[in-house]
């Protein structure tokens, strides 16, 4: 019987709807509106002779089949994009650098072997990092592509994909808790021990070594100047560092992968966001 799915552009609209849990949100990523995203929706499940979403008050449930044609799906979603990229390499165009900010931690470690994988698949492709614990302005091109542990994305013009959660605690250097101690808890007062602390978080403990970057504050709890917080699945990785205690309540924080929708124009970039995403996902899953 010959096939009724003729249309491949339905796929990518079956995964916005997939990841993002309802047509609104779809739309708004997709650049068209909610109306035409039911519409596609409807023509696929006829099509397929499935039943792809349930609809509920919170927007659009994916049934067990949709979960099973997933994978699929971001096949030929990467084909197109590869199709995309391999277009303008033959146009000759220069493809510019993309621009990755995220956490110290992150970019020195797992990130760096996802972008050079992305890179073995992709010759030609170049990447800038930065490295600032400054929230950069996607929005106003501070960067194209950004790491984010925060507990929701503020800005609804972004294009936002959660990858993951952490939980957060307070770590010592193996040293430090044997000669000193640790904490037993989470408080506002833990003395006698010495917080270590970012230098943008707002702290009126009385004793506070400050640090300008991720990579100084891991440093001064390594090196054992006192006790600061560090995502769990990051300070458990490190042997020599211990957990002060269990991560406190609403500790945890939820891992994104944000564009603007400016730089998601470029094939470039939303082909590295697909290839990453899932990637950070089992990195942070693997070790939180």
């Amino acid at each position: 019987m010959q096939s009724k799915f003729k249309d491949w552009g339905d796929a990518r609209v079956f995964l916005a709807v997939f990841r993002e849990g309802s047509t609104l949100a779809a739309a708004r990523i997709l650049g068209i509106n909610q109306t035409t995203v039911a519409r596609r929706i409807d023509v696929l499940e006829y099509a397929l002779g499935l039943k792809l979403f349930e609809k509920t008050t919170r927007g659009a449930c994916p049934t067990e089949a949709a979960t099973c044609l997933a994978p699929f799906a971001e096949r030929l979603e990467e084909a197109a994009l590869a199709l995309e990229a391999a277009a303008l390499a033959e146009q000759g165009r220069a493809v510019a650098p993309i621009r990755v900010t995220a956490f110290d931690q992150m970019i020195a470690g797992d990130l760096g072997r996802i972008v050079s994988d992305f890179m073995d698949e992709n010759p030609g492709s170049t990447f800038e990092f930065i490295t600032t614990e400054r929230t950069l302005d996607l929005m106003n091109g501070e960067a194209d592509v950004a790491i984010r542990m925060t507990g929701s994305i503020e800005d609804d013009r972004l294009i936002a994909r959660k990858v993951g959660k952490s939980n957060w605690t307070y770590f010592a250097s193996r040293a430090y808790a044997e000669k000193h101690g640790t904490p037993d808890t989470y408080c506002d007062d833990m003395e006698p021990h010495r917080i270590i602390l970012l230098s943008h978080v707002e702290s009126k403990r009385p004793n506070v070594l400050r640090c300008v970057n991720a990579n100084d504050l891991r440093a001064a709890i390594g090196s054992g100047q006192g006790v600061g917080p560090m995502p769990t699945f990051m300070g458990d990785g490190d042997p020599d560092l211990v957990r002060c205690f269990d991560p406190p309540e609403g500790s945890e924080l939820n891992a994104w992968i944000v564009t603007s929708p400016e730089a998601h124009k470029r094939p470039e970039v939303r082909k590295f966001t697909a290839f990453a995403a899932p990637r950070i996902a089992r990195f942070i899953k693997g070790l939180d």
